[in-house]
C-alpha cells in the first residue's frame, strides 16, 4: 500500500518534470531498446556463421536479463521505503551502463575479454534497471492513456519516427551502433536530471524477500500470477522474437527495418486515435470479441511475408490490443505491470510473473531451434503468444468477475 499521499500542487510541479523525463528516457530506450538484440543477434550470427546458434545465443542472454529482474524486484521492493527517487536514478544508472557496456563490447573495446562477457553485462544491467524502475503511482497516473491527449500526440510522432532515424543512421554512417548505443546511453543519463529535481516518495512493501515469492504462488493469486505470466508470453513474442523475425523477413536491411517500424507506429497512432473517436468505451465491446481481436492480431503476423504485410499485421494488433493492467508500449519496445506505475505489493508480484512467462517463452523456442527449421521455432513463438492473448483476456475478464461477486 502506499505510505503517503501527496498534495495535488506537488502532483502539478512534479508532472512537467515527470514528462521531461519521460520523453528523454522514452527517445534513447526507442533508440536503444529496438535494435540492441537485434546488433546482438547480428554479431553472434557473424561469430558463429550459423543463425540458429546466434538466435539461442540472443535467448540465453535473454532469459539472463529477465532472471535477473525475477531475483532482483523483491529486493527492489524493499528499497522503496528509502525513497523512490534514489531508486529510479540507480535505475536509470543502470539502462544508461547497460547500452555503453553493449555499445563498447560490440565496438571492439574489450578485446583482451570474451564478448560474450560484454554482453551479459549489458543483460545483467537491463535486468536491474526492470526491477528497480517504480515510477511512483501519483507521478505516473497522466501516462495510463493508450493515445496520448491532443497536446502529446507530437510526442507520440516524433518516437514513431525514432526507429527511420536509427535505420538511416545505421546505413550511412560508419560505426552508427556505436554512436547510436552511446547516444542511448546519453539521453537516459540526460532523463536523471529531471529525477533529481522530484519529490522523493517512500512507498510501504509489506513482503519480505522470501515472502514475495511466496506470495506469487499463493492460491489467492493465482489470476494475478497467469493474467502478468501470460502478458510475459506475449511480451517475449512482441518485443524480442517478432523484431527478429521482422529483420530476416527484409533481407537482413537495417534500413527497412527502421521504416517498417515507423510506418507501424505512425498507422497504429492514427487507427487508435479513429477507434477510441468511434468506440468510446473498450468495456461496451464482449470478452469473446476482445479474444477474437486479441488472437487475430497474432495469426495477421503469422501470415506477415512482406514488409507491407508486417505493418498492416502490427497496425491491426496494436490498434485493438485490450486495456490492461500490463502496459506494452510498442514506441520504445517495452513491458512494465500497472503501468509502469508502483500500486502496491502485488505489482511487484506482476513484474515477477511477467518475467517469468518472458522466461518460458524464450526457453520452449531454444528447444524448438534445437529440433525444429528455424521457421517453425519463430512460428511456434507467435503460435504461443496467440494462445497466451487469448487465454489472458478470458482470465481479465474472470478476475472482474469474481471481484464483483465479493
Amino acid at each position: 500500500m502506499r505510505s503517503q499521499e501527496i498534495p495535488s500542487a506537488v502532483i502539478e510541479r512534479a508532472h512537467t518534470l515527470f514528462h521531461a523525463h519521460r520523453f528523454l528516457l522514452r527517445v534513447g530506450l526507442a533508440i536503444g531498446n529496438v535494435f540492441a538484440w537485434i546488433f546482438v543477434f547480428e554479431y553472434f550470427s557473424l561469430l558463429t556463421n550459423s543463425v540458429p546458434r546466434a538466435l539461442l545465443g540472443v535467448l540465453i542472454m535473454y532469459v539472463l536479463s529477465q532472471a535477473i529482474t525475477v531475483f532482483a524486484t523483491p529486493l527492489a521492493g524493499a528499497f522503496l521505503k528509502r525513497g523512490t527517487r534514489r531508486m529510479l536514478i540507480g535505475a536509470l544508472i543502470l539502462a544508461a551502463s547497460a547500452f555503453t557496456t553493449l555499445g563498447a563490447t560490440l565496438g571492439g573495446f574489450f578485446d583482451e575479454g570474451p564478448t560474450a562477457w560484454g554482453i551479459a553485462a549489458f543483460a545483467v544491467f537491463l535486468g536491474f534497471y526492470r526491477a528497480l524502475y517504480f515510477m511512483p503511482y501519483e507521478l505516473n497516473r497522466a501516462e495510463t492513456g493508450e493515445v496520448p491527449p491532443q497536446g502529446r500526440i507530437l510526442y507520440e510522432i516524433l518516437l514513431s519516427l525514432v526507429p527511420a532515424f536509427v535505420g538511416a543512421t545505421l546505413v550511412l554512417e560508419a560505426y552508427a551502433p556505436l554512436r547510436l548505443l552511446f547516444g542511448a546511453a546519453l539521453l537516459i543519463g540526460i532523463s536523471i536530471l529531471p529525477v533529481i529535481a522530484l519529490s522523493d516518495i517512500r512507498e510501504r512493501f509489506a513482503f519480505s524477500y522470501f515472502e514475495t515469492f511466496g506470495e506469487l504462488f499463493a492460491p489467492r493469486n493465482r489470476n494475478v500470477l497467469w493474467t502478468s505470466f501470460l502478458e510475459g508470453v506475449q511480451g517475449a513474442a512482441l518485443f524480442l522474437m517478432w523484431p527478429l523475425a521482422i529483420f530476416i523477413i527484409v533481407g537482413w536491411s537495417y534500413m527497412m527495418l527502421g521504416l517498417v517500424f515507423t510506418a507501424t507506429l505512425l498507422v497504429a497512432l492514427l487507427f487508435r486515435i479513429f477507434y477510441r473517436r468511434f468506440v468510446p468505451s473498450v468495456g461496451s465491446i464482449s470478452t469473446p470479441v476482445r479474444i477474437v481481436f486479441a488472437v487475430s492480431g497474432w495469426v495477421g503476423r503469422l501470415a506477415a511475408g512482406t514488409p507491407f504485410g508486417v505493418v498492416v499485421a502490427d497496425s491491426y494488433a496494436y490498434t485493438f490490443r485490450g486495456e490492461r493492467g500490463t502496459l506494452s508500449d510498442p514506441f520504445v519496445f517495452e513491458q512494465a505491470a500497472d503501468n509502469g506505475s508502483y500500486v502496491d505489493e502485488y505489482t511487484a508480484l506482476k513484474e515477477i510473473a511477467l518475467a517469468g512467462g518472458r522466461i518460458a517463452l524464450s526457453v520452449i523456442v531454444g528447444l524448438l531451434v534445437l529440433s525444429t527449421p528455424l521457421i517453425i521455432a519463430f512460428g511456434g513463438a507467435i503460435v504461443l503468444a496467440a494462445l497466451a492473448s487469448g487465454l489472458s483476456v478470458y482470465l481479465a475478464h474472470t478476475l472482474i468477475l469474481s471481484s464483483a461477486r465479493y
